[in-house]
């Protein structure tokens, strides 16, 4: 979330930068286009004039107060030097027609009421005869229409499209791209640690499909692994039991002949003799070492090695039921199961995320296979002496017998028959819970048709 926050600012601030340039750099060339113009017209009227004088002097029949032939010497010095000027101040700051009104003109009072405004290009100046101080008449210098109000307007509605269009595709990637990859990306974590077992849903999103087509097909090849894994944990236990016992009975008979011979038993006339004592007493010592690495054997057939190694942090009990709303939800309500997920007090845990998850993920997937599908019921809360979550489900309830087992390696229950499965889940459950510290009590309520598990886990780790 902090990287989208990070992401709509970047973009925020992009478009901001990107209106106050734009209208500052349109302000410049407004105000330089005005003063090359300005330039320019003081150039011409310098230019007409010179050329004016030039006129009276060397004609004196002119009338320097004709209209008409004042209009004729501008008329010939913009065509003369209309491509000098177009060169050097640009086309868009030459006028289209630079008319004369002299000062008797009685258009003069009308046209000078529409000129020099504020939203027209057009401008005056005044036009001086021979000596510089007679006001004879005024030029004005015409020019196309320009809006650049409307040009202004224009850009910043282009950037404003602009931004909202930005806006909306980082909407659509924040959407449609980051969110659903944010989701995705916690799956293989949480794989890897067998957290989840569930499948990752298919979606209408065609941009992950392939991607959520391998983690599906990575899960399968992970849990068909870990099946066969399982089988030959079950088998090799099954072969070293099978030895080991097989192995204590002909050691137990040696160890009695050895100590026969030792105590001179099978000697004519009873007495001990010092060398088979001895070597009987090694016999018996060899015995003894069979037996204990029997001893070992068995023990170690009789359970297995669960890899876990606890990271302990800071969360609170609220994320262990959004785990559970996201692993189980759909699942539930697609096999029609009644379903409850309560936290009493959101209190804050300290102890291993990962690791009480996957103990909830283990139970749940049991409470599924084995339940009858009318509920499973989970609360979790905090008590004086440490946190407590207590799943509950419907189904088939195992004899008071059968509870003992319940937790051994490999072992599966009489409502396991047509249940696939390997007996380790419960196993490797309680094994996480003592390695924080905590336990998993089962209990069995024949009435209610009902089976309890409750997971304790200290306070203080």
């Amino acid at each position: 979330m902090k990287r989208l926050a990070k992401l709509y600012i970047f973009v925020v601030l992009l478009f901001l930068t990107l209106f106050v340039a734009a209208n500052l750099l349109f302000a410049s060339f407004v105000k330089k286009s005005n003063e090359a113009s300005n330039i320019l017209m003081n150039r011409v009227v310098d230019g007409i004039h010179q050329k004016y004088i030039m006129s009276t002097l060397q004609y004196s029949y002119i009338d320097p107060i004709g209209g008409g032939k004042i209009q004729k010497i501008i008329d010939s010095y913009m065509e003369e030097e209309r491509p000098l000027l177009e060169k050097e101040y640009g086309k868009s700051a030459l006028p289209d027609d630079v008319v004369y009104i002299s000062v008797t003109d009685k258009r003069s009072a009308n046209e000078s009421l529409l000129l020099n405004k504020e939203n027209t290009r057009d401008k005056v100046w005044k036009f001086y005869g021979g000596d510089d101080t007679t006001l004879i008449g005024f030029l004005i210098f015409r020019c196309k229409e320009k809006d650049e109000g409307a040009i202004l307007l224009l850009l910043n509605v282009c950037l404003a499209i602009a931004f909202l269009i930005a806006i909306g595709i980082c909407i659509y990637i924040s959407s449609a791209v980051l969110r659903p990859f944010e989701k995705l990306s916690d799956y293989p974590e949480k794989l890897s640690k067998s957290e989840i077992t569930e499948k990752l849903p298919e979606t209408k999103n065609r941009m992950f499909g392939r991607f959520i087509w391998g983690l599906n097909m990575l899960s399968d090849n992970m849990q068909n692994k870990q099946r066969k894994v399982d089988e030959l944990s079950r088998d090799q236990m099954t072969m070293l039991t099978t030895i080991a016992h097989g192995i204590k009975t002909p050691v137990a008979n040696i160890k009695l002949y050895a100590d026969a011979i030792r105590t001179g038993l099978y000697q004519e006339n009873g007495k001990i003799n010092k060398s088979d004592a001895e070597i009987a007493g090694k016999i018996s010592k060899n015995a003894d070492d069979i037996t204990e690495i029997v001893k070992e054997l068995i023990d170690r057939a009789s359970g297995t090695v669960v890899e876990f190694e606890p990271d302990i942090e800071s969360f609170y009990i609220e994320e262990l039921k959004t785990f559970l709303e996201e692993e189980y939800s759909n699942r539930l309500k697609m096999n029609s199961i009644p379903y409850s997920f309560e936290v009493s007090h959101n209190a804050i845990v300290k102890s291993d995320k990962s690791g009480i998850c996957r103990i909830l993920s283990q139970i749940m997937e049991n409470a599924i296979k084995y339940g009858n599908g009318e509920g499973i019921h989970v609360s979790l809360s905090k008590e004086e002496d440490g946190y407590y979550f207590v799943i509950r489900n419907k189904g088939q309830v195992l004899s008071e017998k059968e509870l003992p087992y319940i937790f051994n390696s490999f072992w599966r229950g009489s409502n396991a028959e047509s249940v696939g499965g390997s007996g380790i889940g419960l196993f490797e459950a309680k094994k996480i819970a003592q390695y924080l510290y905590g336990d998993i009590y089962v209990k069995a309520n024949p009435d209610e048709n009902e089976m309890e598990f409750d997971i304790y886990i200290p306070e203080n780790v």
